[in-house]
């Protein structure tokens, strides 16, 4: 059985498992909680982090202000 890679929380620095995301080179941090009785998740959890053996990280690109300015939302009429 597959395990998933296993990387630093950034809030609380326990190690958990990373899910793969779209991005290259990231992982989003496993939902996890702090107490193992708790019903609060970490903060951390879902946070992007880099991979430990990535060569490159993909970065976000910046949302260009005229394509986001000409999406409208749109109506039911």
């Amino acid at each position: 059985m597959a395990r998933y890679p296993r990387v630093h929380c950034p809030v609380c620095d326990d190690v958990v498992a990373g899910v793969p995301t779209r991005r290259i080179g990231m992982l989003s941090v496993h939902d996890h909680k702090r107490t193992a009785r708790a019903l609060v998740l970490c903060p951390g959890s879902m946070a992007h982090v880099p991979a430990a053996d990535a060569l490159a990280v993909q970065e976000e690109l910046p949302e260009d202000p005229v394509t986001a300015a000409a999406v409208e939302t749109p109506t039911l009429f």
